[in-house]
């Protein structure tokens, strides 16, 4: 196999881990959101449709952002990386206020307390920033700044995954997301061996950060320390 059509392979694995992600999440608030009027799920909040408008936006972006480097239109693709830029300061004011609201509706829930799942939401969120700022610190080294931008999206689906294996599995399935986590980083692990003969260092270190701060969340939002700043950010 030729180092070109390698590289070509390379990238549209991008693209198809994206309309996977898309779809998980389109799957998963199907009838919260995106078919509420056929399902007749309760309203939501201003704040909660801005949260999902802009995160769609985000996953739409994904897409089209890697197709257009999978097709050679690398320009374009940097155009729109600006309104990229502006979109993910978008995701993560949003996502901030949607999940101090949605704490504050739901209260505690499942045994766990409202300032707990609170820390669900900031740490994923958190974490999609400081992806998405290496991203864009990175732009111009196409193979660090792509891997940021598909850890960054991936940080991100966890709710929409959670729900998506509630309609399949007919019932939760307790960290269903971080294991759907871990299939796409390891995907992207393979990917790379597959392709280049070698794991890149930013998909292996930031995947391994990823799925360990998932795993460990539970820990930290139990905190008493935290219960402090989540209950004060709540009400």
């Amino acid at each position: 196999m030729n180092i070109t059509a390698t590289a070509g392979q390379a990238r549209r694995f991008y693209v198809l881990m994206g309309l996977i992600m898309a779809g998980v999440v389109l799957l998963g608030f199907a009838r919260t959101y995106y078919l509420k009027e056929w399902f007749h799920t309760p309203a939501l909040t201003l704040r909660l449709h801005l949260h999902a408008f802009v995160l769609t936006l985000w996953l739409a972006l994904f897409v089209i952002q890697a197709k257009l480097i999978a097709v050679g239109r690398r320009r374009l693709h940097m155009t729109l990386g600006v309104a990229g830029i502006v979109l993910a300061a978008l995701v993560v004011v949003a996502t901030f206020a949607a999940a101090i609201e949605a704490a504050r509706l739901g209260g505690a829930r499942g045994g766990i307390t409202a300032a707990d799942r609170l820390f669900s939401s900031v740490l994923a969120v958190s974490t999609f920033g400081v992806f998405v700022t290496l991203g864009a610190t990175f732009r111009k080294q196409g193979e660090i700044h792509r891997r940021f931008m598909l850890l960054a999206t991936i940080a991100v689906i966890g709710p929409g995954v959670t729900r998506a294996v509630v309609l399949l599995a007919g019932h939760p399935i307790r960290d269903s997301h971080v294991a759907v986590m871990f299939l796409l980083v390891s995907s992207a692990l393979f990917n790379d061996w597959r392709t280049r003969s070698r794991i890149h260092p930013v998909l292996l270190g930031g995947g391994l950060f990823l799925i360990a701060s998932q795993l460990t969340r539970r820990i930290a939002g139990a905190t008493e320390v935290w219960a402090h700043i989540g209950n004060w950010m709540i009400y």
